[in-house]
């Protein structure tokens, strides 16, 4: 991984090619923090996460929700979010003050959410870390943004003859590596979704075509066999097959 460093010191940006460590001292000592604290979050271990954010701690997450340090911890302690791949590049690190840095870069990650549903994803992000009162080092802000296919269009929600849509309920076995059964029950003209594992998600498919789905909740879509036996379930573009129990 080819890694650009900038140190920007009294106004004067310094840029050069990359090294095993950073000319800049108080550079590496906060991208070896923040290695270690993706890594913490990465393996699920909240913990040592939480101990790294302020708490002051703000999120911009891909959807361009807000999310403060309160609510990341209770949306980690639901999703049960593990990364299973991760490819770093175009890293910079900017020196804005003697307690301010601010890193950015491009990842392609893939990861396990809800227990084993399987996500996917490439986006931009940058990260404020500062030293605070006690001397620690920690992350203030982050954002993070989806690198996409701009092609992509929202779906149009249609209706469904009578009895559709109660065709499609029961319970499914979704083919993973850690088995996991998806439970469906109809509600108005909806499927909600409810996932076996040691999870509280729920999810409301609503239809865009007949035989298909989408989640108002997440990037999820179901789309069902003609045969009625076997479903596809994606999530985040990752799709993964299920039969009928």
């Amino acid at each position: 991984m080819n890694r650009l460093v900038i140190a920007w010191v009294a106004g004067t940006v310094l840029a050069g090619a990359a090294t095993a460590q950073p000319a800049d001292p108080l550079l590496a000592q906060v991208q070896a923090a923040d290695e270690a604290l993706a890594a913490a979050h990465g393996r699920g271990d909240m913990e040592t996460y939480l101990k790294g954010l302020s708490d002051d701690y703000l999120y911009i997450d891909i959807g361009g929700k807000r999310v403060t340090k309160a609510e990341i911890t209770r949306r980690r302690a639901a999703d049960k979010r593990l990364v299973t791949s991760s490819e770093a590049s175009e890293d910079e690190a900017i020196r804005v003050s003697d307690n301010a840095v601010l890193l950015r870069g491009r990842e392609i990650s893939g990861a396990s959410y809800y227990g084993g549903l399987p996500r996917r994803g490439d986006s931009r992000w940058t990260a404020l870390w500062v030293r605070e009162a006690d001397g620690q080092w920690r992350v203030l802000a982050e954002t993070s943004t989806p690198v996409r296919d701009d092609s992509a269009s929202p779906y149009a929600r249609v209706k469904l003859p009578a009895g559709a849509i109660e065709a499609h309920a029961g319970k499914w076995a979704l083919e993973l590596a850690k088995p996991i059964t998806l439970a469906l029950a109809v509600e108005g003209q909806s499927l909600v979704g409810t996932l076996s594992s040691d999870t509280e998600a729920r999810f409301t498919f609503v239809p865009h075509a007949p035989g298909q789905f989408h989640a108002l909740e997440r990037d999820f879509q179901l789309k069902f066999a003609p045969d009625g036996r076997t479903l596809t379930l994606v999530t985040w573009g990752t799709p993964t097959r299920g039969t009928r129990h």
